[in-house]
């Protein structure tokens, strides 16, 4: 489970952390969790706490992975995949507990040692080791507990290779669906759509401002304390104190509410001082107190805006999203109507005169190509590979429509290239389906566990 990447310009070492594996399967919402800004760590599960430095930990692996890919990060997404990878790693450690498998202090311990990035002349390095922890923050005690975690996880996952297997079955079809060729006809029946009326185009861009988004700004309120005041400095304390902890200000004498609304830039009529620190204001930092010759400035930062880009300038965009969104609703409805009158159609020719279907030849086309051509899902293809000679096969719905295939041919790959594609592809298939076995136990693992998360982690 553990390697040892001896070239990683990250220390010279980089642990194989077992989620990893899953990045690209489906994420299962955060929405789904409990939040909570009462948490000591970054996260809860099952009443126990996740640390903040072990979520850092994931993150500084996620962002030096994706520099060294010359990628550049998505700080909020790789937040989210940080603190995802240290709830699924939770998950899977307290499993390997309760199965018995977790991992004891003299396995770390032996781990630790055998690592070559910590070794110098065929020994344990000390200063190495303490190097490393120096350069991705972390404390001996925290790094070998990420050790035991994944230790414990790959006993526990060991248990679960041993009893899985790809079946024949599975094999062959996949092999039918790369090599085996088909002959036919294809019908594409796209349903007419309409432009959208000025209504219509208006209407829909109200209702979706998110998606026309253009300048970017900030909701603040800005205070102003006026220093003639008597204890104009513990009013502005105490106005700080107020804002920090999302309380109303008292309407205090002196106090003045100066401006509240948007900005997008700093042609505002506010003090050319207050205007220089606005580009601090964040999530992170939302509160502000600037001092002038004259006044005290609490500046509130309330959150992020956007100014929406105007409609004629998107005007195309939305005329596209409408006419998308209608293409969908009518292919559905078409899909329905052929679908019950599928068995009851001889030939394409019909079907082509009723609905001004394209028809299209296919010559001793792949299955897997064929699906690609006109947009049937992959989990379909076996309808291709199996069906008989003059067959219809079921109505394909599409993103631009409906693909009715009749099957005049089908040649079966020979032996000698079904048994090279089998052993070429069989180590890829079995980890394949393992991995989604793995996302899938991960998956019920969470649905079957109390999860709590910080919501200050995710904003």
């Amino acid at each position: 489970m553990f390697t040892n990447i001896g070239k990683s310009k990250f220390m010279k070492i980089v642990l194989f952390i077992t989620t990893f594996a899953f990045v690209g399967t489906a994420f299962v919402a955060l929405l789904v969790y409990k939040l909570s800004g009462n948490i000591q760590g970054v996260a809860e599960i099952n009443g126990r706490t996740i640390p903040v430095a072990e979520y850092y930990y994931y993150l500084n692996l996620l962002t030096r992975e994706a520099e060294a890919q010359g990628i550049e990060p998505d700080k909020k997404a790789l937040r989210i995949e940080a603190l995802k990878n240290a709830i699924d790693q939770e998950l899977l450690y307290q499993e390997a507990q309760k199965e018995g498998v977790e991992a004891t202090d003299e396995e770390v311990k032996q781990y630790l040692l055998d690592i070559p990035a910590f070794q110098e002349e065929g020994k344990f390095s000390k200063e190495k080791y303490f190097t490393f922890l120096s350069n991705i923050n972390l404390s001996p005690q925290m790094f070998e507990q990420i050790l035991k975690k994944e230790l414990s996880i790959r006993h526990l996952l060991a248990i679960h290779r041993v009893s899985f297997y790809i079946s024949e079955d599975e094999l062959n079809t996949f092999v039918k669906k790369q090599l085996s060729r088909i002959s036919g006809k294809v019908a594409i029946i796209t349903p007419a759509v309409e432009n959208p009326t000025q209504q219509e185009i208006e209407e829909y861009y109200k209702q979706n401002l998110k998606e026309f988004a253009g300048k970017k700004g900030k909701l603040i309120t800005v205070y102003k304390i006026d220093k003639t005041l008597k204890d104009a400095d513990k009013k502005a304390q105490k106005l700080f104190l107020s804002l920090k902890n999302n309380q109303q200000p008292s309407q205090e004498e002196g106090i003045q509410k100066i401006f509240s609304g948007e900005i997008y830039d700093k042609n505002v009529n506010l003090p050319e001082k207050v205007k220089e620190e606005l580009d601090k204001l964040s999530k992170q930092k939302p509160i502000l107190l600037v001092s002038t010759d004259k006044a005290y400035y609490l500046i509130k930062f309330e959150k992020e805006v956007s100014e929406p880009i105007p409609l004629e300038k998107v005007k195309e965009k939305v005329i596209a999203s409408i006419k998308n969104k209608k293409l969908a609703e009518k292919t559905e409805e078409l899909y329905k109507t052929v679908s019950k009158e599928i068995k009851t159609i001889k030939d394409l020719k019909s079907l082509s005169e009723k609905y001004h279907a394209e028809i299209k030849e296919i010559k001793n086309q792949p299955a897997q190509s064929i699906a690609m051509e006109y947009g049937i899902p992959l989990d379909k293809i076996s309808l291709l590979t199996k069906a008989k000679p003059g067959q219809i096969i079921e109505p394909f719905k599409t993103s631009t429509g409906i693909v009715v295939i009749q099957i005049e041919k089908i040649s079966q790959p020979e032996n000698k290239a079904k048994e090279d594609m089998l052993n070429l592809m069989k180590p890829i298939l079995t980890n394949t389906k393992y991995q989604t076995i793995i996302r899938m136990f991960i998956d019920k693992l969470q649905e079957e566990a109390e999860i709590k998360i910080n919501k200050r982690i995710i904003q």
